[in-house]
């Protein structure tokens, strides 16, 4: 198998799961009703939370690198 479709899809996979995890975060905010003072602007993050934060970030940069490798080494 070609590296360029390994590349693939790994790349694919990672997009999916970070769209999942992105999917299965809690709302940060009420969105205009922050405006009125009706969000609760401080609240205490939960571990659930936390986690899925630093998943979703750390599959954005991975995606990005993939996406990088396949236009710089033109795989």
């Amino acid at each position: 198998m070609p590296i360029k479709t390994v590349v693939e899809i790994v790349m694919a996979l990672v997009a999916v799961g970070d769209i999942l995890a992105i999917l299965f975060m809690e709302p940060k905010g009420s969105g205009l009703g922050a405006i009125s003072g009706s969000a609760t602007v401080f609240h205490t993050r939960r571990p659930k939370d936390a986690v899925l934060d630093r998943l979703a970030v750390v599959l954005s940069i991975a995606f990005v690198v993939l996406s990088l490798v396949l236009v710089v080494f033109k795989l």
